[in-house]
């Protein structure tokens, strides 16, 4: 196998961070028009690009193997301009239009109360956005991402959002913290709960 390696993430690369999330972060999961799910998806992806800070992409020649976004306080977010501010704009206001469903809200409102009481910390950044190529495992380009990202944020107190249907114990395993978690219910037709987490690390 080919050096993988860590660099500025390049925008072009926005359709694969889309499918990673698909199928990494089981967008495919709550929605199940395929339509819908690329829509969906597409915004979510320009938006996270949009609020961050920080961008790195893992390249395996010179392909995106994996990706991780933060935002941190007091600092540009460089990949905000004014085409993609229109395009999440637009497509923010087509979801809240034609989406019915509860379960983004639910997800959302469990997140927020639990970032209430986390803000009292005063935490300096957010991992916003982080997936690998589902089909590449054990490599070892999470680590190397979260790492990498890590470098950039000495003396730092930094949280994420996960839940039960992601790899949380990944963040586990380097160090994070569980500040808080929900249990909500995201769908009428199935009661299992899912777990939402806010997880915290200062970094050093």
């Amino acid at each position: 196998m080919s050096e993988i390696q860590i660099k500025e993430f390049n925008t072009k690369d926005l359709e694969k961070v889309r499918q990673f999330a698909v199928t990494g972060m089981k967008f495919d999961k709550y929605v199940e028009n395929q339509f819908a799910l690329y829509f969906y998806s597409k915004i979510v992806a320009e938006m996270e690009l949009k609020n961050s800070t920080i961008a790195l992409g893992a390249y395996l020649d010179n392909e995106l193997v994996g990706f991780v976004f933060a935002r941190c306080n007091f600092q540009r977010l460089k990949y905000s301009n004014p085409k993609r501010n229109i395009t999440v704009n637009f497509g923010n206001k087509l979801i809240d239009l034609f989406d019915n469903d509860d379960m983004a809200k639910t997800y959302d409102q469990a997140n927020q109360t639990m970032l209430r009481q986390f803000m009292k910390n005063k935490p300096d950044g957010e991992i916003t956005f982080f997936a690998v190529d589902p089909t590449i495992k054990h490599h070892g380009i999470g680590t190397r991402l979260l790492r990498a990202l890590e470098n950039k944020l000495h003396d730092q107190l930094i949280y994420v959002f996960t839940d039960s249907n992601c790899d949380y114990q990944f963040y586990l395993k380097k160090g994070f913290k569980i500040f808080d978690q929900i249990n909500v219910t995201l769908d009428k037709d199935d009661q299992t709960p899912l777990t939402c987490f806010l997880l915290y690390k200062s970094v050093e």
